[in-house]
């Protein structure tokens, strides 16, 4: 894992994902990429130096985005990590993920007010869109952060055969990390099962898809996202993992996944993987 994605807009939350991430890149002597998408009127590549004139509001802001971009790689560069930008001019239908992809990303850092709404979810949001498309491991910032190293990270799951190949991404992020990994099963009324049972289902998983032992925690709560929530806190986690099973936007509307619950609820990083198609 050594190219991390910082997707900006240069907002607080923002700022959180950059410093989040400058921190995780010199943990993993990984590379970063500050990516600023401006939404910009017309083709704004094909435009002479006098028709860019015709649009001085939009101009102005491209200028403050290149400062903006240029301080970042600055930032890094104090720290000693290696850094590139991209400042991306399109009419509102591009898309991070594409950038993902040409770039060879390996993981994604991005910021979130983490509110959670009928606008947000009409509008749509980047951070809930590459959520729910991005192939590698996302780890999404809340504003009020104040975790930079992970020490302690939950992975939440329910031990299903199809998720086993996306645990072993986590497994070796939390590695390169240097991270402890803390498997959590929450036990849910409407999912009940005995103690023996999710034991053995879950050791019978980690046998198959783990490289290390671990100690399963189980917690009763009400909520799947109740549960990881009270264990995080009575752990002191530095994040939590889980498996995002990506929704469509208008699905994701109606029913809300545990990882964007999570993402509205906790202060701390979350730590998206989406299932394998595997």
């Amino acid at each position: 894992m050594k190219k991390i994605l910082i997707p900006t807009d240069f907002s607080a939350c923002a700022k959180t994902a950059e410093t989040y991430g400058m921190e995780l890149a010199k943990q993993i002597k990984a590379e970063l990429v500050f990516l600023h998408i401006i939404i910009t009127p017309v083709n704004w590549s094909k435009l002479t130096k006098e028709q860019e004139n015709l649009f001085p509001e939009t101009k102005e802001n491209i200028s403050k985005a290149k400062k903006e971009l240029n301080t970042l790689l600055e930032m890094a560069e104090k720290s000693g990590v290696k850094a590139t930008k991209l400042l991306v001019f399109n009419s509102g239908n591009e898309k991070i993920q594409k950038f993902i992809e040409s770039e060879k990303i390996d993981i994604v850092v991005m910021g979130s007010h983490g509110q959670y709404g009928f606008k947000e979810h009409m509008l749509g949001t980047n951070t809930y869109s590459v959520l729910r498309r991005a192939e590698i491991p996302v780890i999404v910032v809340k504003e009020d952060n104040v975790k930079t190293a992970v020490k302690n990270l939950i992975f939440a799951t329910n031990f299903k055969e199809e998720t086993g190949s996306s645990f072993s991404q986590i497994e070796k992020l939390a590695e390169e990390l240097g991270a402890k990994l803390h498997i959590l099963f929450v036990n849910t009324p409407t999912y009940f099962m005995e103690t023996n049972d999710i034991l053995s289902v879950g050791q019978s998983y980690l046998n198959e898809f783990g490289n290390y032992n671990y100690d399963i925690t189980i917690i009763d709560a009400f909520k799947e996202e109740r549960g990881i929530l009270q264990f995080a806190e009575k752990l002191d986690a530095d994040g939590i993992a889980v498996i995002t099973f990506g929704k469509s936007d208008l699905m994701q509307y109606f029913s809300p996944s545990i990882t964007e619950n999570l993402i509205a609820m906790s202060e701390l990083p979350v730590i998206s993987i989406r299932k394998s198609k595997k």
